[in-house]
C-alpha cells in the first residue's frame, strides 16, 4: 500500500527527514509516533505527495507519488491539523458538498452525512458555523469528512482528538473493520497508550530519522525488561512453580492475573513449558509495559 525507500527532506537550516524507510501493507493500521517536530507532518506531506523529498523514492498503491502526485492524493483520504476549512458553512452544508466531492449517490447522501456525524460526534453543532467551533470541534469536522470517503488509505492526524470514550470505541472498531476489507490506515497520535488498541504495526520517528519499526509485542520484547502477565486456570499454583522453575526479579498474582519479570529473556520459552507440565492452562501470556516506556527506551539508545 505504501512503500518508501530512503526520503529526506531538507529545508534551508535543518533536514526533517533523514533517509526514511518505511513500508505499510494492505489491511494494517500503520502507527507514526514521535515527539512534535520529529518529521511525522513532513513525512505525511512526502507520502501524500503534498511537498516533494529532497531524495529518495516513494510509492503509494504502486503510483510514484513525485511522478503522480495528483493522482495519488484523487485516491486516499488525509486527515490534517492543518485542514482550512469554509468557516461561513455549517458542518451539516461542510459535509453535504464534501459528499459530492466523493460521488455520494443522491440517495446515499443524508444516510452517508448522518453516519459520519454520528461517529464523528457533530451532532451538538452540526447547525453552528464553522467559524464559531473550537479547534476540537473542526478536527471532528474533519474527521467527518474523511469518513464519507470511500477509498482504499487514509492518512490519519490525531484522529481522536476531542472524541468522547463512547464514540472513541465506536471509531476504533470502525477502522478495524476498515482495514479487515483491505483498506489501510496511516495513523499518528501523541496517545501511544490508546494506540495500543487499534494499531497493529508502529513506527517511531526521532530527529527526522526511523528509529524503530515492529508490533507491540515486538518493540515490548526487544526494549522492555522481559515482564509477563499470564492468564492461567490456577494463579496461585502457577506462581509456586513459576517460582521453583525460574529466576525473576519479580512474581506475585495481582486481580487473578500472574505477573513475572525474569532476570533474563532466554526463560520466558520456560514459562509455557513449565505451566503445562504442571497441567495448567495458559490462556494467554503477554508482554507487559507500555508503548510509552517503549519510546523512552529507544529515545534514550538503550535496549534490555
Amino acid at each position: 500500500m505504501i512503500e518508501a525507500n530512503g526520503i529526506s527532506k531538507d529545508y534551508s537550516t535543518v533536514r526533517a527527514l533523514d533517509n526514511v524507510s518505511l513500508k505499510v501493507e494492505r489491511g494494517e493500521i500503520f502507527g507514526f509516533f514521535g515527539p512534535n517536530g520529529a518529521g511525522k507532518t513532513t513525512c505525511i506531506k512526502v507520502l501524500c505527495g503534498l511537498t516533494p523529498s529532497s531524495s529518495g523514492e516513494a510509492k503509494v498503491m504502486d503510483i510514484d507519488v513525485k511522478k503522480h502526485p495528483v493522482w495519488v492524493r484523487d485516491n486516499i483520504a488525509i486527515m490534517s491539523e492543518e485542514t482550512r476549512y469554509y468557516e461561513e458553512l455549517t458542518p451539516r452544508k461542510y459535509l453535504k458538498a464534501f459528499s459530492r466531492l466523493v460521488s455520494v449517490k443522491d440517495n446515499d447522501r443524508l444516510a452517508a452525512i448522518n453516519r459520519a456525524a454520528d461517529m464523528a460526534d457533530l451532532r451538538g453543532f452540526m447547525d453552528r458555523k464553522i467559524a464559531m467551533l473550537s479547534q476540537g470541534e473542526r478536527q471532528r469536522v474533519s474527521l467527518g469528512r474523511i469518513l464519507l470517503a470511500d477509498c482504499p488509505l487514509y492518512f490519519l492526524d490525531e484522529p481522536f482528538e476531542g472524541i468522547d470514550i463512547i464514540h472513541r470505541r465506536k471509531l476504533r472498531q470502525f477502522f478495524k473493520d476498515y482495514v479487515k476489507q483491505g483498506n489501510s490506515v496511516f495513523f499518528t497520535s501523541h496517545n501511544l497508550i490508546e494506540a495500543e488498541f487499534i494499531v497493529d504495526k508502529f513506527a517511531f520517528i526521532h530527529h527526522g530519522r526511523l528509529i524503530a519499526v515492529g508490533t507491540a509485542n515486538e518493540l515490548k520484547e526487544k526494549y522492555l525488561a522481559p515482564s509477563y502477565v499470564l492468564r492461567v486456570s490456577d494463579p496461585q499454583k502457577a506462581k509456586e512453580m513459576l517460582e521453583r522453575d525460574l529466576r525473576f526479579q519479580m512474581l506475585k498474582v495481582i486481580e487473578g492475573e500472574v505477573a513475572i519479570t525474569l532476570q533474563t529473556r532466554r526463560d520466558a520459552p520456560k514459562i509455557p513449558k513449565t505451566l503445562i507440565q504442571e497441567g495448567i492452562e495458559l490462556f494467554e501470556m503477554r508482554c507487559s509495559g507500555t508503548m510509552e516506556e517503549v519510546f523512552e527506551r529507544i529515545a534514550r539508545g538503550g535496549a534490555a
